[in-house]
């Protein structure tokens, strides 16, 4: 079985399924943003000291703080297939 993962762990390239908008205080505003469970996600590029990342959600680039991605758990994509 595979375990979650916050967001902010995902390094470049890396793909990923959304499971759950937990401890966010944003969950709404990232929902209306696409960020749903179910929705595959690809990390972009990251901050060399980790506080920013960029991740394409359908189409759009979307960049968050290291605070707010850690409330966002996902199952890297390779994982995800396995459920």
């Amino acid at each position: 079985m595979s375990s979650s993962i916050p967001l902010n762990q995902l390094l470049p390239g890396e793909e990923a399924v959304l499971i759950n908008l937990s401890g966010t205080e944003q969950a709404r505003r990232l929902a209306e943003l696409g960020f749903l469970p179910g929705t595959r996600i690809t990390c972009i590029l990251r901050k060399k000291n980790g506080e920013t990342s960029a991740f394409d959600l359908r189409g759009s680039m979307i960049a968050l703080r290291k605070e707010d991605s850690s409330g966002i758990l996902v199952h890297r994509a390779e994982e995800a297939r396995l459920i």
